[in-house]
């Protein structure tokens, strides 16, 4: 049972994301989804990297997830995601387009709640 007091970590965030060459062509975003590569072999990747590629085990995530569950910032885990995209070991993608309500719809529902 631990105390109201949370566990300090051994290594600062930012070291998590040290040493990682990210490319200007990959673009991560807080709702870029995150595949593992197929037939990626997680040797030699940093204690980060290997987390983040157990956490993606169970299938995709997006970014902010990835940084929820690893209690990482989102810019580092943006960073981790950026640089192991570009060696190959994950596969990013958009998501799909959301459908947006239209806007007639959403006026006439702001002018009734106006009249309230």
């Amino acid at each position: 049972m631990t105390s109201g007091r949370q566990r300090r970590r051994v290594v600062p965030d930012y070291m998590a994301a040290a040493k990682l060459a990210v490319p200007e062509h990959i673009h991560v975003e807080r709702t870029t989804l995150v595949f593992v590569a197929p037939a990626v072999v997680a040797n030699g990747l940093n204690p980060p990297g290997s987390h983040l590629l157990a956490l993606l085990e169970d299938g995709p995530l997006s970014v902010y997830e990835c940084a929820a569950h690893l209690g990482l910032p989102y810019c580092v885990v943006r960073l981790l995601v950026a640089g192991l995209a570009a060696t190959g070991t994950l596969v990013t993608r958009d998501p799909p387009p959301a459908d947006l309500p239209d806007i007639e719809i959403l006026e006439l529902v702001l002018s009734g709640l106006r009249a309230l």
